[in-house]
């Protein structure tokens, strides 16, 4: 039996965590500084979705490694500063998907992806043999290290300013000086897009790339910071093929949002009113311990920046049911106890002890089954794997220990309020 100074300190102790969870998360809300804390998936607001499938010609398969690779440099092109809120994912072997949030151009988000981004700088070759000039490859995009937007002091006009390694800096300085006075042509994905005359031997392995002054300057710009992000991410030795591709529109994820809330608000409602006409004040305590366990629920979605789905909310409505199952076989045993004419203090103990390894057995299976749909399930059933497992963990722990607590706290306060029969 906890002592009545324990289970006022534990009792105050949670209720301030719980206000404290609480003004975490609707602070925003609050204080008009943004919305919820809490980072919303594609299908609650809008965007773009595309199903990639990347393989090797040859092999058919690539490594975990190899296709590593690949999501990283599309996360460097669809995020080139780290600040947007884009899902890129492996799914199966050689699939990856990727959704990006709040942009409906479906054509420029394909073209990111599906672009191999290969740099090339040639020069001008004579074939003895044939009697013809042809153009060779004298140095790769793979050793610039940096590229960046810079302008131009006198005219204003966009360029891309890049940076080689050591390697890279000694060929360009030996390109230059051979080929004093004359062109070298930069291609970009076998296109060439600039043709600029070297004027001067260039060392520190440091160069620009003019892409013309008789564009519109705000489509030379455009050009200029995706040719940027393509040489700072990397090139992609296997380009993907685009399966899937379809937008959500600002509607549609709306809709989705206000429906889901409606859903869950309207399961705990039931839920708590369920809990108050069956078992009175004892229902009551365990509805406080549900606001906690949504609460903490919530926080820990924040505090993990989990990605919140319709997958996700299917998840947490579901553990909201669930929630109230371990106090239900609590309540239940304890009413058992009371008719056994045991000591209400006893009854309360027998009650948590004889209902612990039911609860536990409970909740270990449903745990199980939600870290399967986890590991091999997709991302939409990831994420209802996810918050039904996290769901479970926090709805043993508040009703073992957060309605035990209450109920200690009752008892000390008034027997009576928590005699049910």
């Amino acid at each position: 039996m906890l002592k009545k100074e324990f289970s006022i300190i534990y009792s105050v102790l949670i209720f301030l965590g719980t206000l404290f969870m609480i003004f975490y998360l609707f602070y925003p809300v609050l204080f008009k500084k943004g919305t919820i804390p809490i980072k919303l998936g594609l299908d609650l607001r809008y965007g773009i979705h595309l199903m990639l499938e990347v393989y090797d010609p040859k092999l058919k398969q690539l490594s975990s490694t190899e296709m590593q690779q690949i999501i990283n440099i599309l996360e460097k092109r669809l995020n080139p500063t780290g600040t947007q809120e884009i899902v890129v994912q492996q799914a199966g072997n050689n699939r990856i998907i990727v959704e990006i949030p709040e942009v409906v151009d479906t054509n420029d988000a394909i073209e990111k992806v599906t672009k191999v981004g290969k740099l090339e700088f040639k020069v001008e070759e004579y074939d003895p043999t044939t009697g013809s000039v042809y153009k060779k490859t004298v140095l790769t995009g793979d050793s610039i290290i940096r590229a960046s937007v810079e302008f131009s002091p006198n005219s204003g006009q966009p360029y891309v300013s890049f940076s080689l390694d050591p390697k890279g800096a000694k060929i360009f300085e030996d390109i230059t000086r051979q080929y004093l006075d004359k062109p070298i042509y930069i291609y970009f994905d076998n296109k060439e897009i600039s043709a600029p005359v070297v004027r001067s031997v260039i060392t520190g392995g440091s160069g620009i790339i003019e892409l013309g002054y008789d564009q519109d300057k705000e489509k030379v710009l455009k050009e200029a910071k995706d040719l940027a992000i393509y040489l700072n991410a990397g090139k992609l030795q296997y380009p993907p093929k685009v399966l899937e591709a379809y937008t959500i529109g600002p509607s549609l994820g709306e809709k989705h949002l206000k429906k889901s809330l409606i859903a869950g608000i309207i399961a705990l409602f039931v839920v708590c009113i369920f809990m108050v006409i069956f078992y009175k004040f004892p229902g009551l305590l365990a509805d406080f311990a549900l606001v906690s366990y949504t609460a903490l629920f919530l926080t820990i979605i924040s505090v993990s920046n989990t990605v919140l789905t319709l997958g996700s909310i299917a998840g947490i409505i579901l553990s909201i049911g669930m929630a109230v199952d371990a106090n239900i076989i609590i309540f239940e045993r304890l009413k058992e106890e009371i008719r056994d004419n045991k000591p209400l203090n006893t009854a309360i103990d027998l009650a948590f002890k004889r209902s612990f390894d039911t609860i536990l057995d409970s909740h270990l299976t449903t745990i199980i089954a939600a870290l399967i749909l986890m590991i091999f399930g997709t991302s939409v059933i990831q994420g209802f794997g996810f918050a039904l497992l996290w769901g479970n963990v926090i709805s043993f722990f508040t009703a073992i220990y957060i309605t035990k607590s209450f109920m200690y706290l009752a008892f000390y306060y008034n027997p009576k309020l928590i005699e049910i029969r």
